[in-house]
């Protein structure tokens, strides 16, 4: 079994997101009333790309669909979501990139023209704190009236779920699972919110092995993000929707989860370290560069070599074309 361990916000918002009982409710419940109107919701098509910057791709997950307006026309919705504990202060200048390479993309084939497809961009955000970034791009730029014409100008729609109270979800119960999950992931309420979240399980049970499955998706997440999350919070929580046989196969995985995110520690640790000792060496500079280089490296013996090449050099630069030559 294969356990993504190092981005496992992104495998759960994809896994969650594919199914339309999560993202077509979910855009009628933030999109304006007047614009979810006028969009066909029921056939939404959700595209593979993903446009985030290779460095951000632990920090950020994106999801692309198109919808059709009842015209007919398409529409794109570029859902980006946000999984750092605090909010970016950048992630307006980020949007505005990913937003261009959607664009991008789109004008590639030979003899593309004009229009572009409009693109709406949500931003979801299940942080440890409130969002405070500001809601148009422009505002980071903040230009004298008679130069705010030459600045990009655009807003996004923010799903911020540290201050969303999810009410009005009792009858959609796929999404009302997953955005309690992602706002409870690593919060410390998460062991008393559990069993509730859990129990929307009973509403799905004329569907009940994709419930099943899902259920299994939530809880390998929860197991390798939450900080407080253990064994008999979870057993007593599955106690009260699946027979015992039931709730042991799923245990089952978790514990392998589990053992996965121990081992995963222990990697953060040691990359940690060589940050620490570059930043001592060589300066913040190379620390930031090494930390984007190493940050997925999964191998021990691999993090060993690096400092062993953290030793034996005398200038950041060449000890960070040799980390280049070991990661291959």
């Amino acid at each position: 079994m294969s356990i993504d361990i190092h981005n496992p916000h992104d495998r759960f918002v994809r896994r969650a997101f594919t199914r339309p009982e999560v993202s077509a409710p979910f855009f009628e419940r933030y999109l304006p009333a007047g614009i979810a109107a006028g969009l066909d919701l029921g056939a939404l098509s959700l595209e593979n790309d993903t446009f985030v910057d290779e460095e951000l791709q632990l920090q950020q997950s994106d999801l692309l669909f198109t919808v059709r307006r009842r015209d007919g026309r398409p529409v794109h919705l570029y859902l980006l979501l946000e999984h750092k504990s605090q909010n970016d202060i950048w992630t307006p200048a980020q949007l505005h990139g990913y937003l261009e390479r959607i664009w991008a993309r789109e004008r590639q084939p030979k003899g593309f023209k004009p229009p572009l497809t409009p693109v709406i961009p949500l931003v979801l955000f299940h942080g440890e704190t409130g969002w405070s970034a500001v809601g148009n791009f422009q505002e980071l730029v903040d230009p004298p009236g008679e130069l705010a014409r030459f600045t990009p100008s655009f807003e996004y729609i923010l799903c911020d779920l540290t201050r969303d109270q999810l009410d009005g979800l009792q009858e959609r119960a796929w999404l009302a699972i997953t955005l309690q999950v992602l706002k409870f992931s690593r919060s410390d309420e998460l062991s008393a919110r559990l069993p509730e979240i859990v129990d929307l399980l009973h509403q799905l049970a004329d569907r009940w092995d994709d419930a099943l499955a899902f259920l299994a998706t939530v809880l390998r997440y929860l197991a390798a993000v939450s900080r407080t999350l253990d064994e008999t919070t979870v057993r007593l929580a599955l106690s009260r929707v699946v027979p015992v046989n039931t709730g042991e196969k799923i245990m089952a995985t978790l514990a392998e989860v589990w053992m996965e995110r121990g081992k995963e520690q222990v990697l953060e640790s040691e990359r940690e370290l060589l940050v620490r000792q570059a930043r001592h060496r060589f300066g913040e500079g190379c620390a930031l560069d090494l930390g984007h280089m190493i940050q997925a490296v999964a191998e021990t013996s691999v993090l060993m070599e690096i400092g062993e090449a953290l030793v034996s050099h005398d200038d950041g630069e060449c000890f960070l074309e040799a980390v280049t030559g070991l990661l291959g």
